[in-house]
């Protein structure tokens, strides 16, 4: 069995054949689920807290559903924790995308508060979310 989620149409039609069973049945669906519905049932003020008050030394991402989500989490960890926070969705330009990429790779930014738009091919060792 070969799984992947983040792969483009040339490289999966590809896989078959480097797992050595070119003639491999295929299922393939969208990651687009409609039936599930995500939340936070706890407040900001909570989350920030915790941020804060245990994971201050840690850098990690939080993903929101919209922009305008990811925005109210990064100005209130900003403002009300003090914790070094940007957002990255689909809607900056791709000099932003890439800055908000190194800043946080680079220990600049500890908190990346971001859409899907976001989490594709993110390899940061010592993130967590």
């Amino acid at each position: 069995m070969a799984l992947t989620a983040t792969t483009t149409q040339s490289v999966r039609k590809e896989i078959p054949k480097a797992v050595g069973v070119p003639h491999a049945l295929v299922l393939e669906t969208s990651f687009d689920r409609l039936n599930l519905k995500y939340e936070t049932k706890e407040p900001l003020k909570r989350h920030g807290e915790l941020l804060k008050n245990h994971f201050a030394n840690f850098c990690g991402m939080v993903y929101g559903l919209l922009k305008s989500e990811c925005v109210d989490v990064i100005k209130y960890l900003n403002e009300k924790c003090h914790i070094k926070t940007v957002y990255d969705h689909a809607g900056l330009v791709a000099r932003q995308r890439v800055a908000v990429i190194k800043n946080w790779h680079t220990g600049v930014v500890q908190i990346v508060c971001a859409t899907t738009a976001f989490g594709m091919g993110i390899d940061k060792p010592d993130a967590g979310s």
